[in-house]
């Protein structure tokens, strides 16, 4: 029997819509989730992503917070489809690059320009920002599957161009991806941060020495 049809409007408020609390609601084990199909699963969190300054306007910082770690983290019922092959490519593609929105019209305008590795944030949602690309869900480099190969090239252009968002907490949250990505792929890794600090003049000293040390993967 196929998965009960559920509206994105109550999709968001499933995931968004919970008092804040610790711990936060999707770690009880009694909470039952609408289950999904992947590739609606991953239409659902594009679309999202992409409308997020309309569709996520309503939910406090906090709220945010907690539900971006539930949609990355190890208990998350949806995201993880993006480490299916067996979904078509345009569909992982569509959620990738909708992090770009994400982070340009919502994250750059909620966030703090506060550094998470470094510094405490006033705002919740910097943490789940730094953390990102260092997420159960969001796909790890994999150089040496070629079936993934196409995937890996669009996850890091698309944390290249992040690094061109004027906002420490954006720019902070991809050099930490690259950062991780770096012992797969040294030279792309290094290319992409080089070409950044060559371009991005007037950096705080503090992101301009993480960006230094992501190009060996020497941060954390």
């Amino acid at each position: 029997m196929p998965p009960a049809p559920i509206s994105l409007t109550d999709w968001i408020a499933h995931v968004f819509d919970h008092p804040v609390t610790d711990p936060a609601w999707h770690w009880d084990i009694h909470t039952q989730h609408p289950d999904l199909s992947a590739e609606q699963a991953l239409l659902y969190i594009a679309e999202t992503c992409e409308r997020a300054p309309e569709l996520l306007a309503s939910y406090t910082d906090a709220q945010l917070d907690q539900g971006f770690w539930y949609l990355l983290g190890c208990n998350s019922d949806y995201l993880p489809a993006l480490y299916q092959l067996s979904v078509p490519w345009p569909a992982r593609r569509r959620v990738l690059r909708s992090f770009l929105p994400l982070f340009r019209d919502f994250m750059a305008v909620r966030c703090t320009p506060q550094l998470s590795h470094c510094e405490t944030a006033d705002c919740p949602l910097n943490g789940v920002c730094y953390m990102w690309w260092d997420m159960d869900s969001v796909p790890p480099p994999r150089r040496e599957e070629p079936a993934w190969a196409e995937q890996d090239r669009e996850v890091l252009a698309i944390m290249a161009e992040l690094l061109t968002i004027p906002h420490d907490a954006c720019r902070e949250s991809a050099l930490h991806g690259l950062n991780h990505w770096q012992l797969d792929y040294p030279g792309e890794v290094e290319t992409i941060i080089t070409t950044f600090l060559r371009h991005t003049p007037g950096l705080r000293p503090e992101l301009a020495a993480y960006a230094e040390g992501a190009i060996t993967g020497m941060m954390q």
